[in-house]
């Protein structure tokens, strides 16, 4: 067992008692602690033989071969690092953090960088990160390094600039799409689903003109101009409502989009409090009321089963031409997540609360342990 593997066991174990303290000094704590261990965490590769998942768990989408239908959320590893140790873990894929053609140093309030909170009795995780990323140019060079695992493909998460004014942003976040492309990425994710930056906290009414404009500049100035097996999917908020889902899926199939990413975190603070352990509603409410933030976790399950349940059946009465996934993210932590996710036709799933939860318990074997779930459920 590494010494990132036993910190964290000795945090998943511990962490409740954050929930004893002030409120105001618990989450500087886990924010603090946090940024710490995701940088040691993402350098801990596996020192054992990697794990290859049984040949028939893999998923072929858009002509590539995910070893597993699960992987990391793109919250998880900021700046493209990382690959290696997920990949010798077992993971069906990866993805790098969503970057922005400028970079950007992310939210910083009360003394506190990044914050961020968990609430494990919940299972619920908040975060006000802010998109800190060093920037397209920064992340492709570094994806562009790695020596690629067969069955985990890379992909990379973009967003356009927040706050920068469309006439510049469009034409930015094409040039770091095209770079990511240059640098032979398997996939990419149009990012318009993060509630900390301005432009991406208004998830209800998703049809605005705005999300209209930025798909049709990605579609003729990215899509149009492919030159190879490119998917391109987009991601939206679990707060995304129900009753456009079956317009956007539409919408995306016309521009040439490959599939659609639902969801991300939530701002529904008032909705998911009850479901708060009482014993952690007093951090709970002092991170909702001074940070905002996104929610992540349990209560998010059967929103973005049925969100994606909706997309798929959708994208089926559109019959693309192209082949067209929708992946589930959002309160995605057990294998039975994951057969419930196939059931409604849905293949691909990404986590992030649920995957360190497990790995708090299992450590590298956290992908190890997940297939021989699904194998059991499966015979």
């Amino acid at each position: 067992m590494s010494a990132i593997e036993t910190i964290a066991r000795l945090e998943h174990w511990l962490r409740p008692v954050l929930h004893t303290l002030p409120p105001h000094l618990a989450v500087r704590l886990f924010s603090d602690g946090r940024t710490a261990f995701a940088k040691a965490f993402a350098d801990d590769v596996p020192q054992h033989a990697g794990f290859h998942a049984p040949s028939h768990m893999a998923v072929r989408a858009w002509g590539l071969e995910f070893s597993m239908p699960i992987w990391n959320a793109a919250g998880m590893f900021k700046n493209g690092e990382g690959y290696e140790v997920v990949a010798r873990q077992g993971a069906g894929a990866y993805v790098a953090g969503t970057t922005t053609s400028v970079p950007r140093v992310g939210n910083v309030k009360d003394g506190i960088r990044w914050p961020a909170a968990a609430y494990p009795r919940s299972g619920v995780a908040s975060n006000w990160m802010g998109l800190p990323n060093e920037g397209h140019a920064a992340v492709a060079a570094r994806l562009s390094a790695l020596t690629r695992v067969a069955g985990c493909p890379v992909g990379a998460s973009v967003s356009a600039d927040p706050g920068m004014d469309q006439n510049l942003a469009l034409p930015a976040l094409a040039k770091g799409m095209r770079l990511y492309d240059r640098v032979g990425v398997d996939y990419i994710e149009l990012n318009e689903s993060c509630p900390n930056v301005p432009g991406h906290d208004a998830q209800h009414d998703v049809l605005d003109a705005g999300l209209l404009q930025r798909l049709d500049y990605v579609a003729h100035h990215v899509l149009a101009t492919r030159t190879r097996n490119l998917p391109v999917v987009v991601k939206f908020s679990t707060d995304t409502n129900p009753a456009y889902v079956d317009d956007l899926v539409r919408v995306l199939i016309e521009r040439g989009f490959d599939g659609i990413i639902l969801g991300n975190t939530s701002t529904q603070y008032v909705a998911v409090r009850p479901l708060i352990d009482k014993r952690e509603q007093a951090v709970y409410d002092h991170f909702t009321r001074s940070f905002g933030g996104g929610l992540s976790g349990r209560p998010l399950r059967d929103v973005s089963l049925e969100l994606c349940a909706r997309a798929r059946r959708a994208a089926d009465a559109c019959a693309p031409t192209r082949e067209f996934h929708v992946i589930r993210c959002g309160g995605v932590s057990t294998a039975a997540d994951i057969e419930a996710s196939r059931r409604e036709g849905i293949l691909l799933n990404q986590w992030y609360v649920g995957y360190f939860d497990a790995f708090g318990v299992d450590g590298h074997n956290v992908y190890r342990r997940l297939a021989a779930q699904l194998v059991a459920m499966r015979t």
